[in-house]
């Protein structure tokens, strides 16, 4: 038996460890898991708003070029010159000056007769690309497609047919541009998107194209996976992820399309933002947690075996020696206090009462046998007092108990109350990314705003004098008319038809000048809806929010039936405005709502293919307490009673892959709030959905 009491100690440290180590382990476990996949969601989110940068930049390309060779296609000069064949004429003003002053990179002029009369650049001699161009000039129209060479480069090309400036006449031949997607292209992107840090553009047979880096070769992941992995979701169209916190850097594979089908693959690469010191900052907390449980349990130990282990080990041994008979010796190492002790002192109290009754037995049997009823009668007292000390310390230990089941309730209240913090994290996440992109929009707005004021203002100032020097002119050729009336001049006059002309200069100018002022009045919406000198709190009309924000929908409210969709769309937009006073809000935030539920409210109707009369009526008023009302309704199929609670949570979307990622409503629901105001969804299945807006006129400091 004494041999197993000296294996308490070890057992009370193994005990003491395992009860401090093993809850913390959990813990830390728990905390890695509940950290690590937001921070993996975060990390895609940040490659898809990389794959939409890309997808623009190659859009607003094959835009540009489009306008540059419709811009040349319309021109009286070239159309005259295809007719005469002037060779020197094309190559100087159309050939020679394109390369020289803009990023093409290949030009070729031909006649409807397929003669090249101008060309520049050799990559209009690949098989491929010629055969792309025999198509698409063949239709007759103007025409844009982006094309894998299989000559390892990507080429955007347009082609035009030719026609004088005011589109008329027959077109005499074909304008073909072409623009190389290559190294410095890539730069440009990089350059303008960040934290984009390496881009490079991989043919569907694995081979790289062209990439924005020195080192183009496959990786060894690429080599084992591109085929087996990433090619046959590319050719569905979806976008395959590499998430690598170890590596530093993410990788998106985001499929290249032409006419809605892959023709190559962009990798594109970003620096791992959140991983690393997210890996680093948890390692160090377990670590501290792991030592402070170690530190804990071994000092929980040594201090049970002192209070406890060591005194009952003690008494082991002095019982063993008062089984011998050694009735005097007392017990070493037990001070006064505690129950150990008093026990202690009972066993003591017997060993000199034995053997005082030994020493006296032969002499004293009569009194010793009355002064062992008096001992049993003490014996029985101390019984009674043990065993009352003993339900005295049960009851303690019940008390005991009892707090820690109370102490264990406060606990799972505070792990709840951590579950909600966390679940506010994520709100305030969704919101922080929601925000930054607005803001990039609003940058990206504002700069191309700025950018097209200038050449409208320059058409727009100079159109005045156009109108001046084309009276005086057309005054001119009247006085010549009257004065001079030569045979030839009349010959000509009729030739070109000059009735005809004056009549209609005028109404083209005019038709000019009606251009310029609606592009004006588009580059004000933009602006206003933008709103980047306004990023404070201002005091603004509501109603010029909503018109700016309709306008810049103007074209999803009104698509024709050849839309990207395929389904005709006609939404009528029904305005009951009441009589508002401006408002104090930040303006770019409240856009960003009418925004959002706008845009939900359009692509719900869009989805009732066979609907008829589809309307979004908008109703704005003062309210009882003069708040203000604002609510926004559609004729839809309305939103399911069993989703109706989730619509504000973030994340949640009823949209197909790709087409919304679920923050719309919960940025909105934080921006009302921000602005002290109120917002809610009535919704029954089959009637619509109707979101409604408490405002107040001042926001309260």
């Amino acid at each position: 038996m004494l041999q197993r009491l000296q294996k308490l100690k070890p057992k009370l440290l193994i005990f003491t460890f395992g009860a401090s180590l093993l809850p913390v382990m959990f813990l830390s476990a728990v905390a890695w898991r509940f950290v690590q996949q937001p921070l993996v969601d975060l990390e895609k989110t940040r490659l898809d708003d990389q794959v939409l940068a890309f997808r623009g930049y190659t859009a607003a390309t094959e835009k540009g070029l489009q306008n540059l060779s419709s811009g040349y296609a319309l021109w009286s000069d070239l159309f005259n010159a295809i007719r005469q064949k002037d060779r020197n004429w094309i190559k100087k003003e159309v050939s020679d000056q394109l390369l020289l002053s803009t990023d093409v990179d290949t030009v070729e002029v031909i006649s409807s007769s397929g003669e090249v009369l101008g060309e520049r650049g050799d990559a209009l001699r690949i098989p491929t690309v010629v055969e792309r161009v025999n198509a698409l000039t063949t239709t007759g129209k103007f025409e844009a497609e982006l094309i894998d060479t299989r000559s390892n480069q990507m080429l955007l090309l347009s082609v035009a047919p030719i026609y004088r400036s005011d589109a008329t006449g027959k077109s005499p031949g074909t304008l073909i541009l072409g623009q190389n997607l290559d190294e410095a292209w890539l730069r440009k992107f990089l350059n303008f998107s960040q934290p984009t840090t390496k881009l490079k553009i991989i043919s569907l047979d694995g081979k790289p194209l062209v990439s924005s880096y020195v080192q183009a070769n496959i990786d060894s992941w690429e080599a084992t996976n591109l085929k087996s992995q990433v090619l046959p979701e590319i050719k569905k169209g979806e976008a395959v992820y590499r998430i690598e916190p170890g590596s530093g850097l993410n990788t998106v594979y985001a499929p290249i399309t032409s006419g809605d089908k892959p023709i190559a693959i962009a990798k594109i690469q970003i620096v791992s933002k959140y991983f690393n010191q997210a890996s680093i900052n948890l390692s160090r907390a377990i670590a501290v947690g792991l030592a402070l449980a170690i530190m804990l349990s071994v000092a929980i130990a040594h201090l049970l075996y002192k209070q406890i282990g060591k005194p009952i080990i003690q008494l082991a041994e002095r019982s063993k020696t008062l089984a011998a008979g050694d009735l005097s010796s007392p017990i070493p190492g037990i001070h006064a206090g505690g129950e150990l002790s008093q026990l202690a002192n009972a066993y003591q109290e017997m060993a000199q009462a034995l053997k005082t009754l030994i020493d006296n037995l032969e002499h004293r049997v009569v009194e010793r046998t009355q002064e062992l009823e008096q001992a049993r009668q003490t014996l029985e007292d101390r019984v009674y007092k043990r065993t009352h000390e003993l339900w005295k310390k049960n009851y303690q230990l019940q008390q005991t108990q009892d707090r820690l089941e109370h102490l264990n309730k406060q606990l799972t209240i505070k792990a709840e109350q951590l579950s909600q913090a966390l679940s506010q994290l994520k709100r305030a996440q969704s919101q922080l990314i929601q925000t930054e992109k607005m803001s990039g929009l609003g940058q990206l707005v504002a700069g191309i705003a700025h950018e097209f004021n200038n050449p409208i203002n320059f058409i727009y100032a100079n159109l005045v004098y156009v109108n001046g020097y084309t009276e005086e002119l057309l005054e001119l050729i009247n006085l010549y008319e009257k004065r001079y009336p030569d045979p030839e001049i009349k010959q000509h006059t009729e030739a070109i038809d000059l009735d005809f002309l004056t009549i209609d200069l005028p109404k083209v100018i005019g038709s000019m000048r009606s251009g310029a002022d609606r592009v004006r009045e588009i580059v004000q919406c933009l602006q206003n809806f933008s709103r980047l000198d306004q990023a404070g709190i201002k005091r603004v009309n509501i109603h010029e929010g909503i018109d700016n924000t309709l306008l810049i929908l103007q074209h999803r409210l009104h698509s024709s039936g050849d839309s990207r969709e395929g389904d005709s769309l006609n939404i009528e937009v029904i305005k009951q405005y009441g009589n508002l006073p401006l408002v104090e809000c930040y303006p770019a935030q409240l856009n960003q709502v009418f925004m959002n539920i706008l845009v939900n409210a359009i692509d719900e109707l869009k989805n009732l293919k066979l609907k008829s009369n589809k309307q979004i009526t908008i109703n704005t008023k003062i309210g009882e307490t003069n708040q203000i009302l604002i609510a926004i309704k559609d004729n839809g199929s309305g939103i399911p009673l069993q989703i109706q609670p989730k619509v504000f949570d973030p994340f949640f979307t009823t949209k197909p892959v790709g087409k919304g990622v679920g923050l719309g409503l919960t940025v909105s629901y934080e921006i009302i709030e921000q602005h002290q105001g109120k917002i809610k969804i009535i919704s029954e299945p089959g009637q619509g959905t109707e979101v409604l807006i408490e405002l107040p006129q001042e926001i309260k400091q």
